[in-house]
C-alpha cells in the first residue's frame, strides 16, 4: 500500500512540475550541439566535398571507418581530450541538474520557473557534489569487487556449458543480476540526497548513514517502487522504439524522426524526475509512519 501510494503521489507531484522537464530537456540540446559540432564541423571540412560524405549518409561500415581512422590517425589525442572534457563537465552538470530537480520535488507545491530551478541547482551543488565523490567508493566496491564475485558462479556455468544456449542464458543472467545491483547502488545515493534536501543539511557523512539505516528498516519497499519505475520507463522506451522504425529515415520527412527523438529526451526527462519525486514521497510518508 505504502508503494502504491508513494507512485501515485509521485506521479502526481512529477506532473505538477512538468515545466521542469523542458528546463532538463534544452539543457540536455545545448549541450549535445556543444559536444557533438566540433566533430560535425571536423567531418564537414574533411569529406564534405569527397564521394567519402555520401558513404557516412548511407551508414557506418568498417571501410570507411577504416579509412577515417587512418585520416585521423595523428587526431587521437585531440579526440581523447575532446571527449573526456566534456565527459567531466557532463558528471559535473548532472550533479547540478540533480540539486534543480530534488529542489523543486521537496518545495511541495512552490511553482517552478527557470531563476528557482537554477536557484536550486547552486544551493544543493556542493552538497550533491559530495555525495558524488562518496559514491564513487560504492561504485568501485560494486565494479571491481561484488560484480566480480556474483559473476563467479555464471562464469563457472559457462565454462561448464554444453550448448550455446547455456552461453547466452549465462550472459543474461549475469547482464540482470549487474544492473539489479547497480539499480540499489544508484537508488541509495537518490535517497542520500533526498534526505540533505528534505532536511536542508549539510553533513553528508550522516546523512549517508541515517539513509543506510532508513533504507535498511525499508530496503524492499524502497526497491520495489524504484524497479516499478523503472519498468514504467523500459516500456514507454519500447513503445517509442516501435514508432521509430516506422518513421521516414529519408526525404523533408526526416524531420519526424527527429521530432520523435526529441520527444523521447523529454520523456527521459520526464522519467528522471519522477524517481527522485517518488523516492522523496516514499520517505515522506515512511518518515511520518516510523520517524
Amino acid at each position: 500500500m505504502k508503494i502504491i501510494k508513494a507512485f501515485g503521489r509521485g506521479f502526481g507531484r512529477t506532473n505538477l512540475k512538468w515545466r521542469m522537464a523542458i528546463y532538463l530537456w534544452l539543457v540536455n540540446l545545448i549541450f549535445s550541439m556543444l559536444f557533438v559540432s566540433p566533430l560535425y564541423f571536423l567531418l564537414q571540412k574533411e569529406f564534405s566535398r569527397s564521394l567519402f560524405a555520401e558513404r557516412l549518409a548511407r551508414g557506418i561500415d568498417f571501410v570507411w571507418l577504416g579509412d577515417l581512422i587512418y585520416k585521423l590517425r595523428d587526431f587521437y589525442p585531440a579526440f581523447w581530450g575532446w571527449l573526456l572534457i566534456p565527459g567531466l563537465v557532463f558528471l559535473l552538470l548532472s550533479v547540478f541538474i540533480d540539486g534543480g530537480i530534488i529542489g523543486a520535488v521537496v518545495a511541495g507545491d512552490r511553482k517552478i520557473n527557470l531563476g528557482s530551478f537554477f536557484g536550486d541547482c547552486g544551493r544543493y551543488f556542493f552538497r550533491f557534489l559530495r555525495v558524488f565523490l562518496i559514491s564513487l567508493i560504492g561504485y568501485v566496491l560494486l565494479f571491481g569487487v561484488i560484480l566480480r564475485l556474483v559473476g563467479l558462479p555464471f562464469n563457472r556455468w559457462a565454462e561448464n556449458a554444453s550448448s550455446e544456449w547455456t552461453l547466452i542464458y549465462s550472459a543474461n543472467l549475469k547482464f540482470l543480476f549487474s544492473i539489479l545491483l547497480f539499480s540499489i547502488v544508484r537508488m541509495f545515493f537518490d535517497y542520500v540526497k533526498i534526505r540533505l534536501a528534505a532536511e536542508d543539511s549539510n553533513k553528508t557523512i550522516k546523512a549517508t548513514i541515517g539513509t543506510a539505516a532508513f533504507l535498511g528498516r525499508r530496503f524492499f519497499g524502497a526497491w520495489l517502487l524504484y524497479l516499478l519505475v523503472g519498468v514504467l520507463f523500459l516500456a514507454v522506451s519500447a513503445a517509442f522504439l516501435g514508432i521509430y522504425r516506422l518513421l521516414p529515415s529519408t526525404g523533408i520527412l526526416f524531420l519526424l524522426v527527429f521530432l520523435w527523438q526529441q520527444a523521447y529526451i523529454f520523456l527521459r526527462q520526464w522519467i528522471k524526475i519522477m524517481f527522485f519525486a517518488t523516492e522523496y514521497r516514499f520517505y515522506e510518508i515512511s518518515s511520518a509512519a516510523n520517524p
